[in-house]
């Protein structure tokens, strides 16, 4: 098929050669349609990309691993701001508290670039926090059984929507260890204000 495409795009720039006001027919002409063809068909080719393919069970320990490396970088930034001399020290070290600092620690801590990390910690953080939760968030046990269930309805529809990157499979392997490793999310999230003093 490819061949064939080539051949139809040939005689597409023959024919506009041979006939300088082509009109209509021009639509095969540009020769830059003749290299595009490979990729022109499979338009989720840039899928291939590690940084935005869907999370795997894998995934889940490396983000276990990155929020404790993303910890160590907050503790290390918290001791950095309780020494500051300068306006410019205290400046540094509270944009080194801050959520985006600490890609890079948690990425190295879990083995991966910096977009995967933060794709795994944001989809991850998300699906843990709609099986658990009870950390960090509403006491279920404060609700009625018709508002308990409403909101299991709810949380199971938002993780239905995440399905294209969070797949059931690591929804399944998730959901054992989501109260633990939502915990440390928590954790992590009151370092940063405890370190900022806030």
């Amino acid at each position: 098929m490819t061949l064939e495409r080539l051949l139809h795009t040939t005689a597409g720039l023959l024919a506009v050669t041979s006939y300088a006001c082509g009109g209509g027919e021009s639509k095969p002409a540009p020769a830059a349609d003749a290299a595009p063809d490979v990729a022109a068909e499979p338009a989720s080719q840039p899928a291939a990309d590690p940084g935005q393919s869907p999370l795997t069970v894998a995934d889940i320990d490396r983000w276990d691993k990155g929020m404790a490396g993303e910890l160590e970088a907050v503790h290390g930034a918290t001791a950095r701001l309780k020494q500051a001399k300068t306006g410019d020290d205290t400046v540094s070290a509270m944009m080194a508290l801050q959520d985006m600092a600490t890609v890079e620690a948690g990425a190295k801590a879990a083995g991966v670039d910096q977009d995967r990390y933060q794709l795994i910690r944001t989809n991850l953080s998300s699906a843990a926090s709609y099986l658990a939760p009870h950390i960090g968030g509403l006491d279920p046990s404060k609700l009625s059984a018709e508002q308990r269930a409403e909101m299991q309805q709810s949380n199971a529809a938002q993780l239905e929507q995440m399905k294209d990157v969070v797949p059931p499979d690591v929804v399944a392997a998730l959901t054992p260890r989501a109260a633990e490793l939502r915990t440390k999310d928590v954790e992590l999230t009151m370092a940063r204000v405890k370190g900022s003093g806030m």
